[in-house]
């Protein structure tokens, strides 16, 4: 388990303090009324070479920015330090800034606010300003981020558990009784593969905002955890699930997730103690999302991120290429890569995402294609780990992982497959078999 954060008195100040008078702009929902701890660290203690290319990751070329991928004017920023929040709050009111959100984040050990450039302000400029003005905190954009697969009716082709030597007898052999975090859209547990599953939820979107369809985040929740099927089977039914609902449906009928409602996603799964945290989504890089990311695998919770879905010559894609998250990408039947994944030297492993089977009320299911669909099979290989080796750290999980895999394409790690197709551990078995492939 991750080490707790110590819970102490604080003034509410800090989770209140107000710019010119006003309230604080946060809602009864978003804050307990009981008093909140002190965060245990603070981000000027960091003064790292790590911190400070953490500090200036996410925007980069303010002049190229797809202004599409942001909330509009708003600039998040990070600080765990009472005395920088009250200083962060006089210099916004100087110079026209208006607090909108603040949250304290006792699990990860920060907290995180949302400003509002002033007029005639660009996002851009509004970072640059506020970096300036305050190299000790993180600071960047409110970044939107999209789920990783792609819905697709083909013929069956019911062979990721194959792949990954993943039979009946040892789902049912493993405990498998480990918490898993996601971070996905809404999840609906009535539908039959996921009916009578521990699986607890919590949304992070604004009351009114609204929720994104739960197609997504119930397609991955049942590959994790969803009941046996006669055409499928779910890799870790044994498990509790814990979704943290990010996303929202936009008024054009898109679907994404902001750099806010992940980084709380993440603050609530820490505090849930889950032991593996699956993101089957991906966006740009984002200085606050890396921290939080950052403090996440500090506490020793494995993140498997898909890879993307930009194709082979795609940006890279994020949390997904973050130096300590595991990136997964997909792979067909035929070991062949997913035409439309991602690649680059971020990414870790591959797995099956092509036509993947997902049991749905009606017998027919659904096939779907995408790296959303791959990362749900190594979260099961590192849970698997994770659990016979409780205490190893995220690095110790991937490289128990590398070794194990089956090596494809060139020699070594690659930019398309990685280290190679992912093999789960079989905990029933002495010996692990290969799996035999043409040349």
């Amino acid at each position: 388990m991750h080490t707790r954060i110590s819970r102490l008195s604080i003034i509410t100040a800090l989770s209140c303090s107000l710019l010119s008078g006003a309230s604080c702009g946060i809602t009864a929902s978003e804050v307990p009324i009981h008093a909140e701890p002190t965060p245990h660290t603070t981000a000027s203690q960091d003064t790292s070479q790590e911190f400070e290319d953490l500090r200036k990751n996410g925007i980069h070329d303010h002049a190229n920015i797809d202004l599409n991928a942001l909330e509009p004017g708003e600039v998040c920023v990070i600080n765990v330090s009472e005395n920088e929040t009250k200083k962060l709050d006089v210099f916004a009111l100087s110079r026209g800034y208006i607090k909108k959100k603040r949250r304290i984040l006792n699990s990860l050990g920060f907290v995180m606010s949302i400003l509002h450039v002033p007029p005639g302000h660009t996002v851009q400029q509004g970072i640059v300003e506020l970096r300036h003005a305050f190299p000790s905190h993180i600071i960047d954009a409110n970044h939107h981020y999209y789920l990783q697969g792609q819905p697709r009716q083909m013929d069956p082709r019911l062979y990721g558990h194959r792949l990954v030597k993943w039979n009946a007898q040892a789902v049912n052999c493993a405990a498998q009784d480990i918490p898993i975090g996601m971070i996905d859209t809404p999840v609906d547990r009535n539908r039959l593969p996921l009916h009578h599953r521990t699986i607890h939820t919590e949304s992070f979107l604004p009351a009114k905002a609204p929720k994104a369809t739960d197609y997504h985040g119930t397609a991955v929740a049942t590959l994790l955890v969803g009941q046996a099927h006669s055409m499928s089977h779910a890799l870790l039914p044994k498990a509790s699930l814990f979704v943290a609902e990010a996303f929202r449906r936009t008024k054009t009928g898109n679907t994404e997730a902001t750099t806010w409602s992940i980084v709380r996603g993440l603050d609530w799964l820490v505090e849930q103690d889950v032991q593996i945290i699956n993101l089957s989504l991906g966006g740009p890089p984002n200085a606050l999302l890396s921290y939080a990311t950052k403090k996440t695998l500090e506490q020793g919770i494995p993140i498997i991120a898909a890879g993307g879905n930009a194709g082979p010559q795609g940006p890279s894609i994020y949390p997904a290429a973050q130096p300590g998250v595991i990136a997964v990408t997909a792979l067909d039947a035929n070991l062949n890569p997913y035409r439309y994944a991602s690649r680059g030297p971020y990414i870790a492993f591959s797995a099956p995402g092509v036509d993947i089977w997902i049991p749905h009320n009606d017998e027919d299911g659904v096939f779907q294609s995408g790296t959303s669909f791959a990362a749900p099979f190594v979260t099961t290989a590192a849970a698997t780990v994770k659990q016979l080796h409780p205490n190893w750290t995220p690095e110790q999980v991937a490289h128990h992982l590398a070794n194990t895999a089956l090596d494809l394409g060139q020699n070594g790690k690659d930019n398309t497959f990685g280290w190679g197709l992912i093999q789960i551990p079989q905990t029933c078995r002495t010996h692990r078999s290969s799996i035999q492939t043409s040349s």
